[in-house]
């Protein structure tokens, strides 16, 4: 037994560097495929620039970017705006989710509830966030708290609605076992009817965040003196381009990488945890 062990131990080494080999050769493929039509974008961008079609304060060529990258990042200006959009994203998020979960909770196993809310709801709905700028202004003042409130607004509803429809997608059978079970009320909402909607409360949580995202940054430009949203616009009468086009980029960045590393992975183990189809 002992020689046949060492025989085979060369071979069962062999066979996992290989597949560590062929697992790395697929995350390389998946990162080229990834970061190809933005190096596309980049090419095509840089050719524009030195057609000089434009001047560059009206279109800047990727090392004008690049230097402002540079230069706002040695002073800590940029960080500094970075960090305070994230931060009200974060809070009107954590705001929208807290209020619109369990609602949309209470909504989807209760009749009653849902014929009093729905209407409201969707009344309310109807009305874009940033609609709510002038009164948030005249609420809470040029602040944090003012753009908290449109991203609160642009948040709730995506993830009411996802809830709502993922509670009501519960099976029937699996609320009736849980009562033939003994399960009470709370129990069923904590054992059947979440863990089945599950996928549709992280798929609205996602949709919540690029609608808060959105909305965090239309909201900057007009009630606050911070934020990515903020720089954009006031750099607009200085005829600084370089600065609009990287906070541009810098947004895009930061959703893609909560995209990707965050919002993604969680759907997707989600989906295949408890979904009923399995995530691609």
């Amino acid at each position: 037994m002992r020689g046949q062990e060492t025989q085979t131990d060369p071979e069962l080494a062999q066979r996992r560097r290989r597949a560590r080999s062929a697992k790395l050769a697929d995350r390389a493929s998946v990162a080229v495929m990834f970061m190809l039509p933005f190096l596309i974008l980049v090419v095509i961008w840089q050719a524009v620039s030195s057609a000089d079609l434009y001047p560059p304060y009206i279109f800047p060529s990727p090392l004008d970017v690049w230097r402002t990258l540079v230069r706002t990042s040695m002073d800590g200006s940029l960080f500094e705006h970075i960090g305070a959009s994230l931060f009200r994203l974060g809070l009107g998020f954590v705001a929208g989710t807290a209020i619109g979960f369990p609602l949309a909770v209470l909504i989807g196993i209760n009749k009653t509830a849902s014929r009093f809310f729905v209407p409201p709801i969707t009344f309310f709905n109807s009305i874009p966030g940033l609609a709510w700028i002038p009164l948030a202004i005249l609420w809470f003042g040029i602040d944090y708290k003012a753009v908290t409130f449109i991203i609160f607004n642009s948040v709730f509803f995506p993830v009411a609605f996802s809830t709502i429809a993922g509670i009501r997608a519960v099976p029937q059978n699996m609320v009736n076992a849980g009562r033939t079970l003994g399960a009470s009320p709370l129990d069923l909402v904590r054992e059947v009817y979440i863990p089945g909607a599950l996928p549709s409360i992280v798929t609205g949580m996602r949709l919540g965040v690029a609608y808060g995202w959105r909305a965090l940054i239309g909201g900057e430009m007009i009630a606050t003196s911070t934020g990515l949203g903020f720089v954009i616009f006031d750099v607009r009468q200085r005829l600084d381009s370089g600065v609009i086009v990287l906070g541009m980029i810098v947004m895009g960045v930061l959703y893609l990488a909560m995209d990707q590393f965050i919002l993604r992975p969680l759907e997707t183990r989600t989906i295949e945890r408890w979904g009923t189809v399995r995530a691609q």
